[in-house]
């Protein structure tokens, strides 16, 4: 299958739209296929040639949503993580976040996403990076997206708000490698 046919493009956009205006209305957990490919107006059949499961447009969904904060730079991703694209990606996610936060399903589904990315992102960028020689570099990749979570699930749980430079401070002090590029 040509995924730069037309009709792929077509239906892929249109089934992604479709889980997204979902997932502001109802947790994933609830979503399912039959739903989407009747909100889509696409065939069941037809979404199963594109997608394997809900969980795999979901990866979909992000994979199109983030595309621009895994093209910039790595030293503005490494040192703003969340100031170099965040902000702008979150605010358009906002809505499906605030209905997601408690479905396990699409949270387990946005972290293997997020840590497979990071991992590649990393792996392909290793020799921008410098650390020190005991450290193992396949161990960023879980300290890097441990700690941008964690900042997250605490900025969204705290009283305080907090704006993204603020969170790349904090992301810089716990940070417990220092990489240099």
């Amino acid at each position: 299958m040509n995924d730069n046919d037309l009709r792929v493009l077509k239906t892929k956009k249109a089934l992604s739209q479709t889980l997204s205006r979902m997932l502001e209305k109802q947790e994933l957990s609830t979503i399912t296929v039959n739903s989407i490919c009747e909100n889509a107006m696409v065939h069941r059949t037809t979404f199963y040639k594109h997608f394997y499961d809900k969980y795999d447009l979901l990866v979909y969904v992000l994979r199109e949503q983030f595309q621009g904060y895994f093209s910039l730079d790595i030293k503005q991703r490494i040192n703003h993580p969340f100031q170099s694209a965040f902000s702008i990606v979150f605010i358009d996610l906002q809505s499906i976040l605030d209905k997601q936060e408690k479905d396990e399903a699409f949270s387990k589904t946005i972290a293997d996403y997020f840590l497979a990315e990071f991992q590649r992102d990393i792996e392909s960028n290793i020799d921008k990076l410098t650390l020190s020689e005991d450290f193992p570099p396949d161990l960023l990749t879980y300290i890097y997206a441990a700690n941008i979570g964690a900042i997250l699930h605490w900025a969204r749980n705290t009283d305080k708000p907090y704006d993204w430079a603020h969170l790349d401070k904090l992301f810089t002090a716990v940070l417990p490698v220092k990489i240099n590029i």
